[in-house]
């Protein structure tokens, strides 16, 4: 659901290499797993939703591209939200003009422009992959 997410998102090939889906399965065994949210289809028990949440900082949210447009990031939103009433940041990658739209769209503003490290992101193959948003939302 992650991969097929971002994959889709940022314009890249659909696929599952070994060597990136063994790193990125590290990345996410360092996550804190309270601060992870899920949400799954009751019918399928598909997971359709995922966001990260802690220091101040929303690191993670997808939404399966199937699930899109029904309510999903808005309500993992709102949880974040509630979870820190005093606000937060994020970033998204300025390929992601969906993620834009979404996040301005849910009050965030953005505070900042910057560029990611090649070095932690294998997919990417320019430094303009990379450029990224940081948004910020207040209360």
């Amino acid at each position: 659901m992650w991969r097929r997410s971002f994959q889709q998102a940022m314009g890249i090939e659909v696929h599952n290499r070994l060597d990136e889906l063994a790193e990125q399965l590290e990345y996410f065994k360092t996550i804190e797993a309270n601060s992870i949210r899920i949400v799954v289809d009751t019918d399928t028990s598909a997971v359709v939703g995922l966001m990260a949440l802690s220091e101040g900082e929303l690191h993670q949210l997808f939404v399966h591209v199937d699930y899109q447009g029904r309510g999903i990031g808005s309500g993992l939103i709102r949880e974040a939200q509630e979870r820190a009433p005093e606000g937060f940041d994020l970033f998204t990658f300025q390929k992601n003009t969906g993620a834009q739209a979404f996040y301005l769209s849910q009050g965030f503003e953005e505070v900042a422009r910057g560029v990611a490290t090649i070095e932690s992101n294998p997919w990417a193959n320019t430094k303009d992959d990379l450029a990224d948003i940081k948004y910020r939302w207040s209360p």
